[in-house]
């Protein structure tokens, strides 16, 4: 039967619908093509090119030509919204761009001619770039829909191919010994040792996440409890192996231990244990150096984030991870500045872009931080560092330091963290920096002053010594003080120089000042402190009645080393708070 089948007539048939089936390779290159023109639309829609210049030309030798020993290319320089590149093109390449637009455009710019006697003088190269100069920023002028050929000139879709959407690396740099393009950025940095311990912790804690699968909810944990109050210590390259992994030890990062999708208990506790993780690491509450966390965060190219898979975790009734994974989201996007089309690009799910949408509007336009006030209720943790505001209190406390500036933030309802209590006695801080503490005083209001100013050495519990390096009257004087905090088991002292002045506003308020001063630190502290430091301090002193009075003291630590060294006291850490309130009652 299938011999009778078979026959002439059917062959023709038979071939024809053969031939038509899809070829995977003519799918795939139909898709690259449909892809290609729907980012060039993107280029032109968002006018993401914001510069074009020819910075440079060298001459590379001719080995097809008979007329002339070098051809002569032209450096052009791009600049985008995301990113900057170089490419080489040489003039006949131009010329060929000019043939294919003359007729699109209606009109167009004196383009160089070719000489009938081959040349490549300095005279002639530097006439050309000037015309092709004025030729580029022609066509960028006006670019539109209908120019794709241009932007396949300056071959910058292979830019943000290879690049996902980065705005803060350059993907692309010329090498003239090579004459050719060279990727210079490494997405997966290689070679790289760990420079102390928590370094050689986050490489340990990498392995067990690569090699324990079904643990990975329980070395969250583990990392989470180990880094904070060291992560600080961690370099903004191993920070970045830490989010995307090294090549070089075949080891994946944070990102790609969060892509892993499966339906069972501990792939939950996994996602839930590693959003939370990741989150904290790019917050002030937990980081005190968050803004390295962050730069570096922003490095990571729409390609890699788009391995987590975000919606996954986002879209869903029952998701733990949801609100972690929106903040995420929403750093990213606000740290690379992505435009509309660009947030498209990256969510590419339009439930997931509704459930964005909606946690804007929710959340972020209030403030970012009350999204945390249901996560910190879930978590068993140590009250973290506040996370930097995003609202309009980051223009007061991103001025610069001053005592007016120190003075604006005492008087501005902002949302202090409640660190430590102890006795009645309260500490707050605010993104790290700033540290608050209000002390209910036994008292009258002179004492008080005595004790907040020549007495606080002695209920520092041994951490600050201080001195009068001049004494102008009896309200303002010149002070040098060095404070002792154990670092790794060894002793490290800073030294502040400030002027101190004491300030009766009325019967009831005393304000106490201590500012930085720009006088050097004298020898004989030189040998004593490691280095020098600058903080400033605002105390208001309230008489409540005769015997009790009220003292709120404001600090802008503006040292990062101090700054870090308070860590594990704003951490909880140590009960540094605890000593120093036991001190000061026994002065009381």
């Amino acid at each position: 039967m299938l011999s009778q089948s078979f026959v002439q007539e059917v062959l023709p048939t038979l071939f024809r619908v053969q031939s038509e089936r899809p070829n995977p390779d003519q799918k795939q290159q139909v898709q690259k093509e449909r892809q290609g023109k729907d980012l060039y639309s993107l280029i032109v829609d968002q006018q993401m090119i914001k510069a074009i210049e020819i910075i440079e030309t060298f001459k590379e030798e001719d080995h097809g030509s008979i007329y002339k020993k070098h051809i002569v290319n032209y450096v052009i320089q791009i600049k985008t919204d995301y990113f900057d590149y170089t490419i080489p093109k040489r003039y006949s390449e131009f010329e060929k761009l000019h043939e294919q637009l003359h007729s699109q455009l209606k009109t167009m710019p004196k383009f160089p001619q070719k000489t009938l006697i081959q040349t490549n003088s300095r005279k002639i190269i530097a006439q050309r770039q000037a015309l092709l100069q004025q030729f580029l920023q022609h066509l960028l002028q006006n670019l539109d829909h209908t120019m794709y050929i241009f932007l396949e000139f300056l071959n910058i879709k292979e830019q943000f191919q290879k690049g996902g959407f980065d705005q803060n690396v350059k993907l692309y740099h010329f090498s003239k010994e090579e004459n050719a393009l060279r990727d210079l950025v490494d997405t997966s940095p290689k070679k790289i040792q760990p420079k102390n311990e928590p370094e050689q912790m986050i490489i340990h804690y990498l392995i067990k996440l690569n090699e324990k699968i079904d643990e990975r909810g329980k070395i969250f944990q583990k990392m989470e409890k180990y880094c904070f109050g060291k992560i600080q210590q961690v370099s903004s390259t191993m920070l970045k192996v830490l989010f995307t992994g090294d090549d070089e030890r075949e080891l994946k990062g944070i990102i790609q231990a969060l892509s892993i999708q499966n339906n069972d208990i501990q792939s939950h506790i996994s996602c839930i244990m590693g959003f939370q993780f990741f989150r904290k690491v790019l917050e002030y509450d937990y980081n005190p150096n968050a803004e390295q966390a962050l730069k570096q965060f922003g490095e990571i190219s729409i390609k890699q984030f788009k391995k987590i898979m975000i919606q996954s975790h986002i879209c869903g009734q029952q998701k733990l991870c949801k609100q972690d994974a929106l903040i995420l989201l929403h750093k990213y996007i606000n740290q690379n500045q992505l435009k509309d089309q660009m947030i498209k690009y990256l969510i590419d799910d339009n439930e997931c872009l509704q459930e964005y949408e909606q946690f804007l509007k929710t959340h972020v336009n209030k403030n970012i931080d009350e999204v945390k006030v249901t996560i910190e209720s879930t978590e068993n943790l140590q009250e973290p560092l506040q996370t930097k505001s995003n609202s309009s209190e980051n223009s007061i406390l991103e001025q610069e330091a001053t005592i007016e500036q120190l003075y604006e933030i005492s008087q501005m309802n902002l949302n202090w963290k409640l660190v430590q209590e102890f006795d009645n006695h309260l500490m707050y801080h605010l993104s790290g920096q700033y540290v608050k503490t209000v002390h209910p005083l036994i008292c009258s209001i002179e004492r008080a002053i005595t004790i907040f100013t020549d007495l606080k050495i002695q209920w520092f519990h041994g951490m600050i010594q201080k001195d009068v390096l001049e004494e102008y009257d009896q309200f303002r004087s010149l002070i040098v003080e060095y404070y002792v905090w154990e670092d790794k088991s060894t002793f490290k002292k800073m030294a502040f120089v400030s002027e101190q002045e004491i300030q009766k506003i009325d019967d009831f308020l005393y304000q106490i000042t201590i500012i930085p001063s720009t006088k050097p630190l004298p020898a004989n502290y030189k040998i004593k402190c490691d280095q020098k430091g600058q903080k400033m301090s605002l105390m208001f002193l309230k008489k409540i009645t005769d015997n009790s009075a009220e003292a709120i003291v404001y600090q802008n630590i503006m040292d990062k080393t101090f700054r870090t060294a308070l860590t594990p006291v704003i951490l909880k850490e140590i009960p540094w708070f605890n000593h120093t309130i036991t001190k000061l009652k026994a002065l009381l």
